[in-house]
């Protein structure tokens, strides 16, 4: 994952809400810029490196995946997944294929088949597409 390019350096500010402050909206404004920062700061990062910074060594039932089977990643706590979605349809992150070797070298790597191309047909049990 990487800050989108000809976004600016920092988030968009959030004017406070009319009827005082609203803990979980600041809560999760302050989680997506954390994490815009720390991808700006280092300009790449995996899913294993945001799941180490943000999460340490939390397993979630949680899934980040495509249609077809195609698992980019898993254990993420859904607060952290939901600021990485909202950075993602803002564009102020883009998501693009990582090697394995990133992952490894970010020490977390998915008990899953490995997608090498993205498949005619979608897969019978789940790939991960890193």
């Amino acid at each position: 994952m990487s800050r989108a390019a000809g976004t600016a350096s920092s988030a968009p500010s959030v004017a406070a809400a009319a009827d005082g402050d609203d803990n979980n909206a600041n809560a999760d404004d302050r989680l997506r810029q954390n994490i815009f920062d720390f991808v700006a700061e280092r300009d790449f990062v995996t899913f294993a490196a945001l799941h180490r910074h943000f999460a340490g060594d939390a397993r979630e039932a949680t899934e980040i995946a495509l249609p077809g089977g195609r698992v980019i990643w898993r254990g993420l706590p859904l607060p952290v997944i939901n600021a990485v979605l909202a950075l993602l349809d803002a564009q102020q992150l883009a998501a693009i294929p990582a090697p394995v070797a990133a992952y490894r070298r970010d020490g977390r790597v998915l008990p899953l088949p490995i997608e090498k191309r993205p498949p005619r047909e979608p897969h019978k049990t789940p790939h991960w597409f890193p």
